[in-house]
């Protein structure tokens, strides 16, 4: 889905605009328009009663509400129809917006028409929240002022008009379906593998959604790329992004043999940035808190737009040497009897699980399943079958990823979080890892995947000691 072009200056008074869905980026939205002087209506098919915030504002911006069902004339009948990430463009009348000239765009293309701040804009299917904080963190550390929200949880309108020195912004595929003129002065893509299949149907979708990034980026601008998932051209030019019109600056986890070129590598166990024309070291591997080779990636990545941003080394070397990563990504929860427990509720998808499998260097019992995003299990197959001694599968795709992993030697169902962690301290011995990485969304059985990794640390916590 694109939106037609939008005019940067446009002005919003006595605009009639409908904002499709009531969640965090939707709030948000209709607040910024409200106060913009636009005629909103909100509608949602599933909401009953508006967020206070909005009820609110009411009484003093014309904020109308359309809840617990959408209409298509509610939106044809807008000049400008503003979308929540979390709703599919299947379930809005698009050939008839289209037709009848109506913008349909996002939160983060609205927001991005009133933050005054250069953009930085951080994409991938694994690692976008841990290198989008860490960036942050890194340029506060520098000294400036930074917004950080997006994809990760504070929508991008919060930032608009507000003095900051730079906007970082964890961008997912859903949002980047519904951008226009979005133009981050870094974007990142960080890596593309299997992931939302269930909502972009295929691969060759999913991954021209990410490149979007760039998508409307100048000469100007920088685009930071991972030289590992995408060789570097001229020799490997079918996998560089063909949306990528800005300065390309490459982060490499393998050391690339082709360095020293702008951007940063691993040569010799130490963090090594050419950014600045000449090789400089950062940091030895060793000193950085964040372990495993995923959290290496985001670490270059991080490393890479904070150095193209202006940070200082130095803030850069202190930043990674206390930065310990984010809850529910590969969190450690408790070492019991010998035995590791790590939240990795954020896994969710076979990419992710992969990666926590392969850093962790002891026998595995593997916590996994959820609602399916239509995901394709098989490349786990082999690291399951040789790393994992017990796997235990849970939720809406429980038979699928047994059918997938038939023959593995001990597999149990279950169904609850409680159920799946007795089991698993029940069977470990001392030296191994109970791990949760589902692979699946969570909505089947909680709220979110914060809530299905608190259950989970919950029930770990609530183990009896020896």
């Amino acid at each position: 889905m694109s939106a037609p072009a939008i005019n940067m200056n446009m002005n919003m008074e006595k605009k009639k605009v409908t904002v499709v869905g009531v969640g965090k980026s939707g709030e948000a939205a209709a607040s910024l328009l409200a106060r913009q002087g636009a005629e909103v209506l909100v509608v949602d098919d599933e909401r009953k009663d508006p967020p206070k915030n909005l009820v609110s504002l009411k009484s003093d911006f014309p904020i109308r509400f359309q809840l617990g069902g959408m209409r298509a004339e509610d939106m044809l009948s807008a000049e400008m129809v503003v979308v929540s990430p979390g709703v599919p463009p299947t379930r809005l009348p698009m050939n008839e917006l289209a037709s009848a000239g109506i913008p349909v765009i996002g939160e983060l293309e609205l927001a991005s028409l009133f933050v005054v701040a250069p953009i930085i804009a951080i994409t991938g299917t694994n690692g976008k929240s841990t290198t989008t904080t860490l960036t942050a963190e890194i340029l506060k550390e520098s000294g400036f002022k930074v917004f950080l929200g997006g994809n990760i949880g504070t929508p991008l309108s919060l930032a608009a008009f507000r003095p900051f020195d730079f906007i970082v912004v964890e961008v997912s595929s859903f949002q980047l379906e519904t951008i226009a003129t979005f133009r981050p002065k870094i974007a990142a893509l960080l890596n593309v593998t299997e992931d939302h299949q269930d909502r972009h149907g295929n691969m060759e979708t999913y991954r021209r959604l990410k490149e979007r990034i760039f998508e409307n980026q100048k000469r100007v601008d920088y685009a930071v790329l991972n030289a590992d998932a995408f060789p570097p051209i001229p020799l490997f030019p079918s996998s560089y992004p063909n949306t990528c019109k800005g300065i390309p600056v490459w982060f490499s986890r393998l050391g690339d043999p082709l360095f020293p070129r702008q951007g940063v590598t691993v040569l010799k166990d130490t963090l090594v940035s050419s950014i600045m024309g000449k090789e400089e070291p950062i940091i030895g591997l060793k000193a950085i808190k964040l372990v495993g080779s995923h959290n290496l990636e985001n670490v270059m990545a991080a490393t890479t737009i904070a150095l193209l941003a202006g940070a200082s080394q130095d803030a850069i070397a202190k930043t990674l040497t206390r930065f310990s990563g984010l809850p529910h990504r590969m969190e450690p929860v408790r070492e019991l009897r010998g035995v590791r427990y790590i939240n990795d509720s954020k896994g969710t998808n076979v990419g992710s699980v992969l990666k926590s499998l392969e850093g962790i260097n002891a026998k595995v019992l593997l916590i996994a399943g959820g609602l399916d995003k239509g995901s394709d299990f098989t490349p786990l197959r082999e690291v399951i079958l040789k790393k994992v001694k017990r796997l235990i599968l849970m939720g809406d795709a429980l038979e699928k990823m047994a059918h997938c992993f038939k023959g593995h030697p001990a597999m149990d169902r279950v169904h609850s979080m409680e159920e799946a962690v007795l089991i698993a301290a029940a069977s470990a011995n001392r030296g191994d890892v109970v791990l949760l990485s589902p692979g699946c969304a969570s909505f089947d059985m909680f709220k979110n995947y914060e809530d299905r990794g608190d259950r989970f640390k919950k029930a770990v916590l609530g183990l009896c000691p020896p």
